[in-house]
């Protein structure tokens, strides 16, 4: 639990050398990923154990409060993981900034493209419930998800200007 945000950050870079067509060997991409972002990656996933604990104390309270009483939270608490896990890690593992920037910048960054984060959400639940209604699925779709989500982001960094375009490795 403690490295999942060190181990996302690793998932992202692989999943990006693959979108951006460059020839590297997983482990040598991967270990030098962990290297490079490990303690910022850390520090980043564990801002996400206290908000997953409030999700699930919401979770708990439906019971005896109804759902209509606790949507509300439930909802900032998905946003919140949502713009950590994907918006501030990946701005781990492509840029080089203090901590508190990367998150400030990933939370800015999710809330001012709203668009792009809603289409996460869509794809996110669908992934659920493709999951719920046939389990194999979650061998499938978390992959195919990160996939996707990397090539949108190296769309969006080139465009807005972030990164200069990576030509792909021959």
């Amino acid at each position: 639990m403690v490295t999942a945000g060190a181990g996302t950050v690793v998932a992202y870079e692989l999943c990006r050398r693959h979108v951006l067509g460059k020839d590297a060997g997983f482990w040598a991409v991967g270990s030098k990923a962990w290297r490079q972002s490990w303690r910022q990656a850390t520090l980043v996933g564990l801002l996400a154990i206290p908000v997953a604990a409030a999700g699930i104390f919401a979770l708990a309270a439906v019971p005896t409060l109804g759902l209509g009483e606790v949507i509300v939270p439930l909802l900032v608490v998905a946003l919140f993981l949502l713009l950590l896990l994907f918006w501030c890690l990946p701005l781990v593992a492509r840029f080089t900034n203090p901590t508190w920037r990367q998150v400030r910048n990933g939370l800015t960054l999710g809330l001012t493209t709203p668009s792009l984060t809603f289409l996460l959400a869509i794809a996110l639940v669908l992934a659920g419930v493709a999951v719920w209604k046939f389990m194999p699925v979650v061998f499938v779709a978390p992959g195919l998800i990160l996939l996707w989500w990397c090539y949108l982001l190296e769309r969006f960094f080139v465009s807005r200007g972030y990164v200069q375009p990576e030509e792909a490795e021959v």
